[in-house]
C-alpha cells in the first residue's frame, strides 16, 4: 500500500492545512509537495498515532481494526458503505464548510486525518479501488477492539423514590447560540447569568464552545467555525458536540469542578478519566434511575485510580477552594475523584443530553441519575437525532418587537439577535426589540440594514409588516425620525419676558420655543430659569418643581 507521503501529496494544501491541523502539529514548505514532506515526516510517529488514536472515537477504532484485519485495504464500495461518504470539496468550499471539523461520517472524519487513502491497485490482474491504511501507521494499529465491560455492581432505585427530575434534552444548543450571540453583539457575556449555579453553567459552556474552536482564543468572540455549527440541523448538532466534547483534550473537566482549585505547571489528560466514566455508564440499564453517590462508590471499588496514578496523588498540586487546604495522596480520593465525578454527572453530562437528575423531597442537590434516551446514540460517535426542524417563523410585532422560538433557525437567531435591543432571553423565547441605538451599534459592526431586511423576509415570511420594512429603510437613508425627551414647558405673561429670558445666562437651559410665551426648560435647568427670572423682577412658582 502507499505509505504516508504518497498519501498526503495527493491532496491540495487546503486539505493538508486541516490535516496538520487535526494533528496538532507544525508543517512548512515551499509548495505542495515540500508541505506534503513535511507533515508526513512531522505525523509518521508511533507515540504521535497514538495520541491520535486515543482522540478518535469507537467507530473509527473498528473501521481502522477492520481495514488492519483484510491486510490494510478494503474495496472502496465496500469500506464506504460500511464507513460513509466522503464529500468531494474544493479548497473554497472545504473553508466554508470545514469538514475536517464537522464531518458527516466516519469515513470522512479518518479522511481529513489522513488515517485512510483511497488509491487504485492492481487485484488479481485487474485495477481496483481500494481505502488503505498508509503503511507506516499499519504495524501501530491496535489489532481488534476491546470486549465491553461486565455491568458495574450498582442496584437501581424505586422510581417513586425520585420526587423531582431534570431533563437537558438538546437545550445546550439553544445556549450555544446565546452566548455566541452574546460574544457577537456584545463582546462579553456576563449578563446571561443570574445566580452563582448559572455563572458556572455559562462559564463552563463557553469553554467548552472555546475548546472546540466555536469560539476565538484570542479575540474570544465566534469563531468562522461557529456559522457552519449554528447550520447544522439540530439531529447532527448535539451528536457533533457530544463526540468533540467526549475526545477533546483542550476541554478539562478537572480545572473546572467549582470545589477545587488546579495550581502549578503540571498537566493532566482529561480524555481517559472522560471515557473512563462513559464507559462505565455505558454498562448500566437505560431507564432505571440509580444513585449518585453510589456510582461514586462503585467506580472507587472498581478503579480508583482513573483520575490520578502512582505519583500523580502527589504530584497534581490540587487544593480545596474552600480553605485552600492541599488535598494529596488516595485519603483525598473523595475530596477530588468524587467532586470530579459528581460534576461530570451532574455538569457536561446533563447539559449535553446524556444523563437526566433527579431529586429527593428536601434536597437542594440531586441524588439520583439514569441515562437519557439518546446516551447510546450520542455516545456511538456517528449518529443523527430525530429532531424536530428548525421551521418556525420569526414573529413580529407593531412595536418592531422580534419574537423567536427555539425552533427558529439558530443562525437566524444569532444573526438578528446582532441588530436588536435583547428584551427576553428564556428556554423557549427570545424577544429583541429593534431601536435607533441598536440599528446605531449594529452599523457601528459593519452591519447594514438591508442586512436586517433580507433576513426578516427569509425568516419572517409573512409575518412581516411592510410598514416596518419602510421605516427601516428610512432610517438608513435619514437616520432618527422620532425622539422622546423630557422636559418642562415654561408658560411667560408676554413675548418680552421670554425676549429677557434668552438673553439672560439661564439660556442655555432652555430648549425649543412652542410659542411667543412658552417654551421648553430641561429639567436639570429649572433652578438656574428660576433664579434668572427672580433677578429680572418676575416671581414664578417654579420653587415647587423638583430641583
Amino acid at each position: 500500500m502507499p505509505g504516508i507521503r504518497a498519501c498526503l501529496q495527493t491532496h491540495d494544501m487546503s486539505f493538508l492545512r486541516c490535516t496538520a491541523e487535526l494533528w496538532g502539529v507544525n508543517a512548512s514548505g515551499r509548495d505542495q509537495q515540500d508541505y506534503a514532506r513535511s507533515l508526513a515526516a512531522a505525523i509518521t510517529s508511533e507515540v504521535e498515532l497514538q495520541d491520535m488514536l486515543a482522540s478518535l472515537p469507537q467507530d473509527c477504532l473498528i473501521a481502522l481494526a477492520d481495514l488492519k484485519q483484510y491486510g490494510g485495504n478494503l474495496p472502496w464500495t465496500i469500506f464506504s458503505r460500511r464507513y460513509g461518504e466522503i464529500r468531494q470539496m474544493g479548497p473554497g468550499k472545504r473553508s466554508r464548510e470545514k469538514p475536517h471539523i464537522f464531518p458527516i461520517s466516519t469515513a470522512e472524519r479518518l479522511w481529513y486525518r489522513a488515517l485512510i487513502g483511497r488509491d487504485f491497485i492492481q487485484q488479481d490482474g485487474k485495477l481496483a479501488e481500494v481505502a488503505y491504511v498508509p503503511d507506516e501507521f499499519l504495524p501501530w494499529l491496535p489489532e481488534t477492539q476491546q470486549t465491553s465491560r461486565a455491568a458495574m455492581a450498582l442496584v437501581a432505585v424505586d422510581p417513586a423514590q425520585v420526587l423531582r427530575q431534570l431533563a437537558w434534552q438538546d437545550r445546550i444548543l439553544d445556549d450555544s447560540c446565546t452566548l455566541l450571540a452574546a460574544l457577537r453583539r456584545f463582546g462579553e457575556a456576563d449578563g446571561l447569568a443570574s445566580d452563582t449555579e448559572e455563572q458556572v453553567y455559562w462559564r463552563v459552556l463557553r469553554t467548552l464552545l472555546s475548546a472546540l474552536d466555536l469560539i476565538d482564543a484570542k479575540t474570544e468572540l465566534p469563531a468562522p467555525a461557529a456559522r457552519p455549527f449554528l447550520e447544522m440541523p439540530r439531529g447532527r448538532a448535539l451528536p457533533w458536540l457530544v463526540t468533540a466534547w467526549s475526545y477533546s483534550s483542550k476541554f478539562n473537566e478537572l480545572r473546572l469542578v467549582p470545589q477545587l482549585l488546579c495550581e502549578g505547571p503540571w498537566r493532566n489528560n482529561p480524555i481517559p478519566p472522560r471515557r473512563y466514566i462513559l464507559t462505565q455508564l455505558a454498562t448500566l440499564e437505560g431507564n432505571q434511575w440509580y444513585p449518585l453517590q453510589g456510582f461514586i462508590q462503585a467506580v472507587y471499588a472498581d478503579n480508583p485510580d482513573f483520575l490520578r496514578q502512582g505519583g500523580d496523588y502527589n504530584a497534581w498540586i490540587i487544593a480545596r477552594r474552600s480553605d485552600k487546604a492541599l488535598l494529596h495522596g488516595l485519603e483525598s480520593w473523595q475530596e477530588v475523584e468524587a467532586p470530579y465525578i459528581r460534576f461530570l454527572i451532574t455538569g457536561p453530562l446533563t447539559w449535553l443530553g446524556l444523563v437526566e437528575l433527579g431529586w429527593d423531597e428536601d434536597l437542594q442537590t440531586p441524588v439520583y441519575f439514569r441515562k437519557s434516551v439518546w446516551f447510546d446514540a450520542l455516545t456511538s460517535g456517528n449518529a443523527e437525532l430525530n429532531l424536530p426542524d428548525e421551521d418556525a417563523l420569526v414573529a413580529v410585532s407593531a412595536d418592531s418587537v422580534l419574537t423567536l422560538t427555539n425552533l427558529t433557525p439558530r443562525i437566524a437567531r444569532y444573526q438578528i439577535a446582532r441588530f436588536g435591543e435583547w428584551l427576553e432571553v428564556s428556554d423557549k423565547r427570545y424577544r429583541f426589540r429593534l431601536t435607533p441605538a441598536s440599528l446605531q451599534a449594529a452599523a457601528k459592526q459593519g452591519l447594514k440594514v438591508r442586512h436586517l431586511v433580507a433576513l426578516l423576509r427569509k425568516y419572517a415570511g409573512a409575518n412581516l409588516p411592510p410598514s416596518l420594512v419602510a421605516a427601516l429603510q428610512r432610517w438608513e437613508a435619514h437616520g432618527r425620525e422620532a425622539v422622546l425627551t423630557q422636559a418642562w414647558v415654561l408658560q411667560l405673561s408676554s413675548p418680552e419676558v421670554l425676549r429677557a429670558l434668552r438673553e439672560s445666562p439661564a439660556a442655555s437651559s432652555l430648549g425649543q420655543v412652542l410659542s411667543p410665551v412658552a417654551v421648553l426648560v430641561h429639567p436639570e435647568g429649572i433652578e438656574k430659569v428660576r433664579m434668572a427670572l427672580a433677578r429680572l423682577g418676575y416671581l414664578s412658582d417654579l420653587e415647587s418643581l423638583p430641583r
